[in-house]
This record gives C-alpha cells, sequence and structure tokens, in this order.
C-alpha cells in the first residue's frame, strides 16, 4: 500500500532554513531560532541566542550552529541544549555574509560588507586571518566539497561617476585559507546569487544580462557557461537559488512563488505558488524541503516532476 503523503509542517516566520549534516534536525531561524526533530516533527528548543539573528551554519557534525546577527555579531551555539557556547562580542564588523565552518569545525569564515574576509577560531572566536577587499561587498561565502573549499561572492561598489563599473566574480579558496589566495572562477556583470551543486562541479548564478535576469550554470572546473535561461521577477533574500541533492534540479525564489528548473537543460519543470518565499533547504535521500517564508514557512514533501510544466 502506497503511504499517504505527510501533511505540511507549520514552521512559522523563517528567513533560513539549515538541515543538520546527519539529515535528523531542522533549524529555522524567525523571530526566534528553533530547532525542530524532523521525524517526530517536534521542536526540541527555541531560544534567541543573539539579538537580530539573521544566518547561521550547522558545524560539520552537527553538534553546534554558527549564527550571525544583522550587525556582524556571532556566536556559537550548542545544538543539543540551544544554550549559547560562546558570544564574539564582534558587533562592530557590521553587516554581511552567513557563516562557513571550516572541514575540521574549528574555524568559522565570515565575509562583510566592508570587503574583509575573516577567519576565526570557534572555541575561543579569535580572530586568525583577514582578507581585505577594498571598495567591494562580499555578499556570500558558501562551503562546498563537505567544507574544503569556500565560494566567496565579491560584490563592487559603485565606481566614481565617468568609471566604468567592473564585474563582479567568484572566488574559490582552499583550507586553510592563505593571503592572496583566492582564485577568480567567475566574473560577470550584475550578478546577484550564486549556488554550487553537491558535487561541486557546477554553479548556478543568477545575473542580469541584456536587460533580463537569467539563470545560468557555469562550470566550476573552467569556467565555462554551460546552459543559461531567463527567468521573471525574483523575490526574498539570501538563499534565492539552491540546488537538489542529486544536481537534477536547481529551485529559485521567484516573486511570489518557487520555480524549479531541471539540469542539464534548464527548462522550467515546476512552480509552487508560495506567500513571500525567502529560502529552501533540500533533504538529501527524500523528498522533504524546507521552505522559508517572511510569513510562514513550511516542511513538505516536494515530489518534482522530470517533465517540463
Amino acid at each position: 500500500m502506497k503511504a499517504l503523503p505527510l501533511k505540511p509542517l507549520n514552521l512559522g516566520c523563517a528567513y533560513s532554513v539549515r538541515f543538520s549534516p546527519d539529515g535528523t534536525r531542522l533549524a529555522v531561524l524567525g523571530h526566534d531560532l528553533i530547532l525542530w526533530d524532523v521525524a517526530a516533527r517536534q521542536k526540541l528548543w527555541r531560544g534567541k541566542p543573539i539579538p537580530h539573528c539573521s544566518a547561521m551554519a550547522f558545524s560539520p557534525d552537527g553538534s553546534q550552529l554558527a549564527v550571525k546577527s544583522t550587525t556582524g555579531l556571532m556566536a556559537v551555539v550548542d545544538a543539543a541544549s540551544g544554550d549559547v557556547v560562546l558570544n564574539f562580542r564582534n558587533k562592530k564588523d557590521g553587516e554581511g555574509s552567513a557563516p562557513a565552518w571550516s572541514p575540521c569545525g574549528h574555524y568559522i569564515a565570515d565575509g562583510g560588507w566592508d570587503g574583509r574576509l575573516q577567519v576565526r577560531e570557534a572555541a575561543t572566536g579569535e580572530v586568525i586571518f583577514v582578507q581585505e577587499h577594498a571598495g567591494e561587498m562580499l555578499h556570500d561565502v558558501i562551503a562546498i566539497d563537505g567544507g574544503q573549499r569556500l565560494l566567496v561572492l565579491h560584490g563592487v561598489k559603485s565606481v566614481e561617476e565617468g568609471q566604468v563599473q567592473p564585474p563582479d566574480y567568484v572566488t574559490m579558496w582552499d583550507w586553510p585559507l592563505l593571503a592572496g589566495a583566492g582564485r577568480t572562477v567567475l566574473s560577470l556583470a550584475d550578478l546577484s546569487s550564486i549556488a554550487a551543486s553537491a558535487d561541486g562541479q557546477y554553479l548556478a548564478v543568477l545575473h542580469r544580462a541584456d536587460g533580463a535576469e537569467r539563470l545560468s550554470v557555469f562550470s566550476l572546473t573552467d569556467g565555462w557557461q554551460l546552459a543559461s535561461t531567463v527567468v521573471g521577477q525574483g523575490g526574498g533574500t539570501g538563499n534565492t537559488l539552491c540546488w537538489s541533492p542529486d544536481g537534477h534540479t536547481v529551485g529559485r525564489i521567484g516573486k511570489g512563488k518557487l520555480e524549479f528548473y531541471g539540469w542539464p537543460a534548464l527548462t522550467l519543470q515546476q512552480e509552487l505558488p508560495f506567500t513571500y518565499p525567502c529560502a529552501l533547504a533540500f533533504l538529501p535521500g527524500t523528498p522533504l524541503a524546507a521552505i522559508g517564508s517572511w510569513e510562514k514557512g513550511v516542511l513538505l514533501e516536494l515530489n518534482l516532476n522530470r517533465e517540463p510544466i
């Protein structure tokens, strides 16, 4: 007998959603930080580790969460209890990217809108690495290949009148981070969002070209463009693109809906109407997906078809 689909689970206001590395828990960041037991569909704890929390990331072993506020303040939270392990007390750093862990779980990297890429010891908060990028904003710092590499999205700030606006670009860094070791893997005008496939081979990006918003996929090996398609108006903030774990689909947050594009053709497979969507995460090996919303996020079964709509 075929199992009935699970009833969608209301997650409440959810700016960000993240599954733990083993898939047993779901962290939901909204007005508070909430940890859910995925199988039992129950809250494990709810808390407010730091004011105005805006981003988070699980450590590689899932035992801790790095959280970051809109002021740049960062802290480490115990995933079992919700207690703050360490407050870095760095609220003067200013806004920037979400945090990203090293593969060993001992360090946390993040980028600032002042162009600083920093690495701190998770146990002490001590800054052990800084790379300045004058005149830039670091919008995203993303761990790939189990954290062995980092992708950094550089947004070039406005230039003086009469000067040519340089393109935005993406750099790749290997752990441990070394001064000047980031190498450019993509340079593109009006680049707004990036997402790497689970196998680290492809980079999906949102950018503007020829007056239109486009979704394009590039090879991370040589930067070659493999596919591109025009998309509609975007919506939400933060995690605007997300690959399915099997690499067959790229999910995009549009205005009042989620769009799912098949890979490698980038054909629109499915649209899901949704109120104020802003985040998306897939649970590997299952049809479960967590969708964040400024109003009401959900955990639901998302059965993506392989045929165009």
